[in-house]
């Protein structure tokens, strides 16, 4: 039996809808005791504990804290985790309507530049741990001896 759906995750994606026609599909999915907001398959917003957080970048963070909004944040092994990444939706947006499609849309933003720079950036390639390397280098010498004992005979 599937559980109901949060109603504020029902609200925001009904207020979104006119922002939707413009853009694309806004969808949500369940995500770790809440939900999360997409667009285009990218993450733009957080609904946990009945606090809508949006993606904020350098471009957006200032302009979300000059609105009070505060950091998405969970307790972990007795420690409190802070995700700047995520700052609550600013006060004059909770009354739906155009302010929220337009904070929406600037976390929307963000959330595609976070995205567009993690496309940009170089894979990585794995480096041989120390570890790695003295076993190779173990393999090494016991050749090493092996072909000496060979050449005493």
């Amino acid at each position: 039996m599937a559980a109901a759906p949060d109603p504020l995750v029902a609200w925001l994606l009904d207020e979104l809808q006119p922002l939707a026609a413009q853009i694309g599909e806004i969808r949500a999915r369940r995500m770790f005791g809440g939900a999360s907001l997409y667009y285009d398959d990218i993450i733009f917003a957080l609904v946990i504990r009945s606090t809508c957080y949006l993606r904020v970048d350098d471009l957006t963070r200032e302009r979300f804290l000059a609105e009070k909004s505060v950091p998405f944040s969970y307790d972990r092994d007795g420690r409190t985790i802070s995700m700047n990444g995520y700052l609550s939706t600013p006060a004059d947006a909770l009354d739906g309507g155009q302010p929220l499609r337009d904070w929406a849309r600037l976390a929307i933003e963000a959330a595609l530049r976070v995205e567009n720079a993690k496309a940009a950036k170089p894979k990585r390639t794995a480096t041989k741990t120390t570890a790695t390397k003295r076993v190779a280098a173990k393999k090494v010498t016991a050749k090493t001896a092996a072909a000496k004992k060979a050449a005493k005979r």
